[in-house]
């Protein structure tokens, strides 16, 4: 759709101040899984259906981008690893594993015994086929930089496998447990074609039926590894479009679960009787991208002076409704296990960030165009708030929303505007800090790494990922946390945390920082539920 103009729509300030928002309902918990009104023993069987905001296109764990298809095939397939409830990282697949000298070489021996759905057994030939396909610039996998500076994988035996490493990678664990490392048979690589909508894995549910943007159903798998798991019969995963429409869907035990509620919407959905509403510290945050390559923001100073116009708390209570994270412009929140709780909150300055504009030769302000995605809402908010908060100085966004597929075709990471990104908790902060800032390991996208201060972030990002003390890593994540805060190229207000809601029937469902994390083979359904009547 064509681009459409917003700034008739600034906010002033009493309207500002007007829309601050608390939640007012909904525990902020640890990560973890959350129990309903049951007491004893998981009792098995049901169904279980849950409501997803759009985008389940694949269901090919390799290729997916959206979260809704990670929140299906981990459910559908397994990984070599996968993340504990408290962010730390334990066996899948792998029965054990262990590092070389210094991690440059790691070691897996898988479970033995454990079977994909269509009955073969699972061997190390599977793993290496998997991680090659990944690796091979013929599949273009679009997070393939996120499994790390893998040099080769080979089958030692059956069930061992090794992965050699061009460079030290202490965090190989955690990103083998990422989204798009789920193990596939040899015999679903070799079908590549056919898993958008054929599972070849070994999850805790097989597949019913696959409708694109629409639903996805699961049965039990029967031969699953964990005795006795899953206890539910049937998962229902049920695409509805609108916030509207999934709360009505949960008021009207349509849906058991909302699997991520917009922050808009929390307060309302606590509210509605019988429903458990529930937060976690998480670490999604929308980013202003300021090229540093290109005017106004190449000079640090308007940088500077953008990031003294903003007040933290008010905008995370106008963006998150009071359901989230005060941020300062670097991407590691409290959800990771290496935040630096010393770096203090910035005050806003509005005296000196004028000041920092007039040395920069802005005296009078200047107009700046802000593209928007129009998903997910919340990016919307974003530009708002940062655009009233900025036109206090004198700098005035004018704001574009516009289509989602037309905004990544033409505008994300294309170093053609300022606009508002959008990104998920990963498991680790590596992952995230070499994303945003590497122009090695990722897609630097505020275009930063060739300054002064983007080569040192540049070299820190290297050292963290080679080491494997952790007081080490804790002093070099803290250190690049501090670069990116003072010298880096976007504007992050807040962090949002990660929002549930669950019928009071349904027990263990997975609270985590990460909401791709939706693996429901502890879930099982109190005696009342309408999923055991069905």
């Amino acid at each position: 759709m064509a681009s459409e103009s917003f700034r008739s729509r600034r906010m002033t300030r009493r309207r500002f101040n007007r829309d601050l928002a608390a939640s007012g309902a909904g525990a902020l918990l640890l990560p973890g899984l959350l129990r309903g009104n049951a007491h004893g023993q998981a009792k098995p069987g049901g169904r279980l259906t849950v409501a997803l905001y759009k985008d389940l296109r694949t269901l090919n764990p390799i290729m997916g981008i959206f979260g809704n298809e990670w929140r299906s095939t981990v459910n559908l397939y397994n990984n070599l690893t996968r993340l504990t409830a408290n962010g730390g990282v334990e066996g899948d697949l792998a029965e054990s594993y262990s590092a070389g000298q210094a991690s440059a070489a790691w070691t897996f021996v898988l479970r033995d015994g454990v079977r994909f759905h269509d009955g073969s057994l699972l061997s190390a030939a599977d793993v290496v086929a998997t991680i090659e396909k990944i690796l091979d610039p013929k599949t273009a996998a679009p997070y393939k930089a996120e499994l790390g500076p893998i040099a080769a994988v080979r089958a030692i035996d059956r069930r061992t496998v090794r992965i050699d490493l061009a460079s030290p990678y202490a965090d190989l664990p955690k990103a083998l447990a990422s989204s798009m490392a789920r193990i596939v048979s040899e015999r679903g690589v070799a079908d590549f074609g056919k898993l958008d909508g054929t599972v070849y894995g070994t999850g805790p549910f097989t597949l019913k039926e696959f409708v694109p943007n629409e639903r996805v159903v699961m049965e039990r798998n029967p031969r699953y590894f964990r005795a006795g798991r899953p206890f539910l019969d049937r998962l229902v995963l049920r695409v509805l479009p609108d916030t509207t429409s999934q709360i009505a869907a949960l008021e009207n035990r349509e849906v058991d679960v909302i699997g991520e509620v917009e922050s808009d919407a929390f307060k309302r959905v606590a509210g509605i009787k019988g429903v458990k509403a529930v937060q976690v510290t998480g670490g999604t945050f929308n980013n202003i991208v300021l090229y540093a390559d290109r005017p106004p923001f190449d000079n640090p100073r308007v940088r500077k002076a953008l990031r003294l116009a903003m007040d933290r708390s008010q905008m995370t209570d106008a963006i998150t409704g009071g359901v989230g994270t005060p941020a300062d412009d670097q991407p590691i929140s409290p959800a990771y296990e290496y935040f630096d709780k010393a770096i203090p909150l910035r005050k806003a300055d509005l005296a000196q960030a004028r000041q920092l504009l007039k040395e920069a030769g802005h005296a009078s302000g200047f107009e700046h165009r802000l593209v928007v995605s129009n998903s997910p809402a919340s990016r919307e908010k974003t530009a708002v708030v940062v655009q009233a908060m900025a036109e206090q100085i004198g700098i005035r966004f004018t704001i574009e929303l516009m289509d989602n597929a037309r905004y990544g075709s033409t505008i994300w990471n294309k170093g053609v505007s300022s606009y508002v990104g959008n990104y998920g908790t990963r498991p680790t902060e590596d992952a995230i800090l070499s994303k945003l800032y590497s122009a090695t390991y990722g897609i630097d996208e505020g275009r930063w790494a060739p300054t002064e201060f983007g080569k040192k972030a540049e070299q820190l990002i290297v050292q963290g990922r080679q080491l494997s003390d952790r007081g080490e890593r804790r002093k070099i994540y803290g250190e690049l946390q501090r670069l990116a805060r003072d010298e880096g190229p976007f504007i992050i207000p807040n962090f949002f945390n990660s929002l549930y809601a669950t019928q009071s029937y349904v027990n263990d469902w997975p609270t985590r920082a990460i909401t791709t994390e939706m693996r429901a083979e502890n879930c099982w359904l109190s005696p009342e539920a309408p999923g055991r009547k069905a």
